[in-house]
Parts: structure tokens; sequence; C-alpha cells
């Protein structure tokens, strides 16, 4: 198939040099590695594993790399995989060959975690070059374990593991490893002049500091032959005080290139802040300059990552030479066909991914990720799309993000689907999420639905309040409630206050432009309330935010949420943790600690914003039942969840109709 003229570049072949041999690459775009938690620490590639990778071959990326792999026993993250054992062998040569089968290669990710593990897997010390505290992102709970210095015996030992996990790799039929030596890891602690201060011949000049690295380099090209790749991923920047600053992961891709043996570089970003996972506040594209710097500095490929949600971001990056290869993750979460969809010119037809986090938080808690835009992602054996046995009329009520995707699987599946919408556009609540300053990315809902909708004849009624009237009317054969959820105002007596949600702030309905000092209350601790003070200090106004929580939007992801803090905190917006409103009198709120019942008084409030718990709008199904033999509630009209859980609801009902 000739790809389209819009993407030259990014469908390019690239033929990667492997050792004495060549890799052929059929096009720029790899999948990096990145925590799935579909895999156990002891236990071999599991099936869930093998679809997710299968699913993005068949979708045209060219080369996928794994997540990172342990090679010592010590070395432990909370689903870190392992090719110790046989039965991994085993499994990973037939996942190797379903994904070549694909035309897509396959690397492994090789790794040792050092002082940014955690005793609390296995119970034994953590070990590094230095004593020293980990410093990667102090947000995150497990931040803060001493680990143990390693001596000289511990590092040879180390450095042989790496070649025996290469060589077992090998065995696995891989097409190389990337060494994994960025957000702070054991190599990347090495490379450190913050966590290296050995005085040995591993610590102390830039060359001693980067002796293991070459080291381990040289034991994985031992151990895995030479017609295999050999890829090493750093940082560009670690955006950590005292750590490896962008000019100095020039002089180490410099140096590592030095080794002769190196065949690809990969430039990642942080650990500090957000920067290793950019959220949404981060325009996409925002470290492309990063990789830039180190490709015009070495003659090897370089492989760029963080946030490249677009091929059109990534053909520009690889037509200015910014990079050889873009890193698209999350972007191939969200949509694993985006490859082909671009080569064959139906780039109006990508989901694009909206950095919303929701798979990293899920990652960061231990439980396997999932993708808000895209519920089939970690489900694709589980969740064909299936033509139905019997076409029927399908009526949805509702077009926000569970309506949207219930129309659009039903409609796939053969339905003929008809949604109406009370309001004059589609995307329910994601029209107002994007509102908040710097999550415009939420439009994505709207924009990526409506196109699916005129793809696939969907009939969509706008400006239309559904009555039992109307489904008697028009005698639907399925009726699906996707009517959401109300946000309730609450009251306090004896206050004049006005008191507002945050959708209605959000969404405009009310106009704060006048309000001269706003108390917002976080009560469903999600990133409303932070959202809306971020607004709202834009406005030029005294923002306090209340919560009763130890911080405010605290089911929030750490990245989203180091961000949003860093915005309002520097817009002076005044948090209070541990605290909510006691009592209002006039315009005086007494605010109350919730532990230690102390009160304090904030005097000449105009406004007090609430991000509540919302309540389902549900009132349509209960009148309706009866109405037809099939009905459903799906998304916030069933219960107020996250937009995640509403596309989930919908693409789970539009398969049992």
């Amino acid at each position: 198939m000739v790809a389209s003229s819009e993407f030259t570049n990014l469908f390019s072949p690239l033929a990667l040099s492997a050792g004495e041999s060549e890799l052929q690459l059929r096009n720029r775009i790899v999948v990096p590695g990145h925590n799935s938690v579909f895999m156990t620490m002891t236990g071999p590639p599991t099936d869930r594993i093998h679809q997710y990778w299968l699913t993005k071959a068949r979708g045209g990326a060219a080369m996928i790399i794994t997540h990172l792999h342990d090679v010592a026993p010590r070395s432990t993250e909370a689903d870190s995989p392992t090719i110790h054992i046989d039965e991994s062998i085993e499994r990973y040569q037939k996942i190797s060959n379903s994904i070549r089968g694909e035309g897509t290669k396959f690397l492994i990710q090789l790794n040792h975690v050092g002082g940014e593990g955690s005793s609390r897997l296995n119970g034994g010390a953590l070990l590094a070059p230095s004593a020293i505290r980990p410093t990667r992102n102090q947000l995150l709970p497990t931040a803060g374990e001493t680990p143990h210095e390693m001596d000289l015996e511990s590092i040879e030992r180390i450095v042989a593991a790496f070649k025996v996990a290469a060589s077992r790799a090998s065995q696995a039929g891989f097409d190389g490893v990337e060494i994994q030596a960025e957000v702070s890891f054991l190599i990347a602690q090495f490379m450190s002049p913050q966590r290296n201060l050995r005085t040995d011949q591993y610590g102390g000049s830039f060359k001693n500091r980067m002796r293991f690295a070459k080291e381990v380099i040289s034991a994985v090209r031992q151990g895995l032959g030479n017609d295999k790749v050999i890829g090493i991923r750093i940082s560009g920047d670690e955006f950590l005080k005292g750590g490896i600053d962008q000019d100095e992961a020039v002089l180490i891709a410099k140096e590592l290139e030095s080794t002769g043996i190196l065949d690809l570089i990969h430039v990642g970003a942080g650990p500090g802040g957000s920067a290793h996972i950019p959220p949404t506040y981060h325009r996409a594209g925002s470290f492309a300059y990063l990789s830039e710097g180190i490709r015009r500095a070495v003659a090897l490929p370089v492989l760029s990552s963080q946030r490249i949600n677009d091929p059109s971001i990534a053909e520009h990056m690889l037509r200015e030479g910014i990079s050889d290869l873009v890193a698209m993750n999350r972007a191939i979460m969200a949509d694993p066909e985006m490859p082909l969809k671009a080569m064959q010119g139906r780039v109006d037809e990508i989901r694009h991914c909206i950095a919303c986090n929701e798979c990293i938080s899920r990652n960061q808690a231990g439980i396997p990720i999932a993708c808000t835009m895209n519920a089939e992602m970690g489900r694709e054996a589980n969740m064909l799309v299936t033509p139905a046995r019997v076409t029927k009329d399908v009526m949805i009520v509702g077009g926000g993000p569970a309506g949207l995707e219930c129309a659009r699987v039903a409609a796939l599946r053969g339905h003929n689907v008809t949604l109406f919408e009370k309001n004059s556009k589609l995307g329910g609540q994601a029209l107002i999420a994007a509102k908040a300053p710097g999550r415009e990315d939420f439009d994505e809902v709207y924009r990526y639905f409506s196109r699916q909708m005129e793809l696939l004849g969907v009939k969509v009624k706008t400006n239309f309040k559904v009555t039992t009237d109307t489904i008697t009317a028009i005698g639907p054969n399925v009726i699906v409630i996707a009517t959401g959820s109300v946000s309730p105002t609450g009251g306090h007596p004896g206050g004049t206050v006005e008191i507002a949600t945050v959708r209605q702030v959000l969404s405009g309905e009310i106009d704060c432009s006048n309000f001269n000092k706003v108390l917002i209350v976080d009560e469903d601790h999600s990133i409303k309330a932070l959202s809306a003070a971020d607004f709202l200090s834009n406005l030029d106004c005294h923002v306090e935010l209340l919560t009763g929580a130890l911080y405010a939007g605290a089911q929030t992801e750490f990245g989203t949420l180091q961000m949003v803090y860093e915005r309002v905190l520097k817009k002076s917006v005044i948090i209070r943790p541990l605290t909510a409103i006691s009592m209002v009198d006039g315009r005086t709120v007494v605010a109350i600690n919730v532990l230690s019942e102390e009160e304090t008084p904030i005097p000449d409030v105009d406004l007090i914003v609430t991000a509540g718990l919302s309540v389902a709008e549900d009132s349509l199904y209960h009148t309706s039942l009866g109405l037809v033999d099939e009905i459903y509630l799906i998304g916030d009209a069933l219960a107020p969840r996250k937009m995640i859980d509403a596309i989930l609801d919908g693409a789970r009902t539009a398969r049992q109709i």
C-alpha cells in the first residue's frame, strides 16, 4: 500500500544496524516500553499482554519494545516480569514470531531498578551506587527509601546478570535489547552526579560515572550476539536539581556512542516533575528539543519520546531532523490503528490520546492500565466487535461519552442507531472539562465521536429532550439511557453567599468575572476543584480551596496533580487541607479543621463553588421501563464515575444489544 503523501518521512523504511547485521523497520513509529501491570513479577508473559502487543503490531507500528524486565532477583517493580524462567523463553518465542508475522520488530527492555524499587515487595535491601534517598518524585507515596551502597562484587554480579538476561533474550527470539538507563533506575543512578557520590572507579569524574553503563552495554552485546539491535534509553534532561541536565545528556550520548556497540539511542525526559509522562498541561511534542540536541551530536539513530500524540507532529520531527524514529506510547494506546489510518490518509478517524493519564494513575495504584478513550485497550481478546445476529433500531438518549461510545459500537455491529442529545453539541461533561485551562485536549471527545457518527451513519438529533411520549412515538427495539448526572449545589442556612457548582463555573452558566473572593470546596477529591481554581484565578479572583483530605485532588494522577498544583500556587491560590465548611453567616464562611475541630472565619466571600459528588439523572429510565423489551442504563446515569468508566459502560452495553 502506498503511504499518504502527507507523511512521507513517517512511513519511510529504516535499516537499523543490528551489530554486524541490519534490522529493517517498515516505518518510523515505535511503541516504547511501559508498565502495563498485565504481567507478574515471577511468571511468564500472559495471553493478555500478548494480545495487547499483537494488536499494536497489526495496527502498523514498526517496532515494539517490552516493559522493563529485571535482570536480577533483587531488582523489582510492581509488575516487572522476568526472563529468568524457561517458560518465559518458550512463551516469548511464540509471541516474537506472531509479532514479526505482522511485520513488526520486537525488542525487550532490560533493567535494574536500583534504589528506585521498594523493599516491601521482597523484603530485601535496595542497591544503588550510593546510599542516597531517591528524588525521582517526592509526591509519590513510595519515594524516600534509602538503598544499600553497592560494593565492587555486587557491581560485577549485576553486569554479569545483564549478560545472562541478554543471552536469554536472544534465545527467546527478540530482535534486540533496549537497556533502560533513564528515570533514575540503576544505570541512570551511576551516571547522575546527584545520585552517584562514589570515590572509586565508578564515581567522581564523568568518565568514572559512565563506566558502569559502558560495562553493561559490553556485557549485553556479549550475551546477545552480533546480529541483534542494542539500544539504550536515556533522559534528555532529568529535571532534577543537581541531576543530569540537557548539556550533560548530550555528553552522555556521545560517550555511549563511543563504545562502538550501540545501534540506537532512545531519548526520554524526567523523572523530575511531570516530564517523564507528560499530562495534558504539556503541549504535544513539547519535549522534542531534548532529542534534537542529541541527534545533532551523534551519528547513531535517535528515537524520541514524550507526548508525541499525532502523526503530523511525528512527521514534523522527522522532516526537521529532530529524530530518526518516534515513540508513540499513549497515542497508540488510544488508537492502535493510528499508523494504518495515517498511512491510508484517514487522519480524521484517529482517536487521539488526551493525556488524561488515567493509564498512569492505574499503574501507580498497581492495577492493570486502561485507556479513557479506548475501552478495548487491555481487553482485546474479550471486546471484539462482532456483527449483530439481529439488526435492531436502537435509540440512545444522551450524547455524552457513554452514549457516544455505545452508538459507535452498536453502529459498527450493524444496528440502526439514533442518538438524542438535549444540548446543542455532543460531548457531555467532556466539553466542560475542556474549558479548564490546560485541558483543552478533552475536546477530542467531541471531535472524534462526531466524526464517527458521520462515518457510521448514526442519526444525531441535538437540542432534543426525550420524553416517554417520544419513545412511544418512535417505537425503537432498544433504548439506552445515557442521560448523565447532575451536581447539586447544596446550601448553607444563614448564608448570603452565592453558591455554584464547578460545572456551572466552567461552562459559563455563571459569570464569575465580578466576584472578588471565591471559596472552592473539594468534596469528591478529583481534579475538578483544582481545575476550577485554575480557571477562576485567571479572572483575578482571590481563590481559596478547602479540602477535607490531606491534599486537594487526592484521587488525581501524581504528574497531573503536581502540574495543576504548581499552576494554582503560582497564581496565589490558598489551599486549606483537612478543612470543611462548618457554617455560613452572611458572607462569612466558618471553616473547620476536620481533625482538630478548630474553626477559622473566612470573611467577605462572594461565591462558594462546590466540587461535590454528582447524582445520577435516571428518571427517564424509570419512567420508560415497560415501553420496550430491551432497555439499558449506562454511564453517569447508572452511577456517576469517571469518563473512563462511562465509555467502558457504553462499549460493553453495545456488545450486548
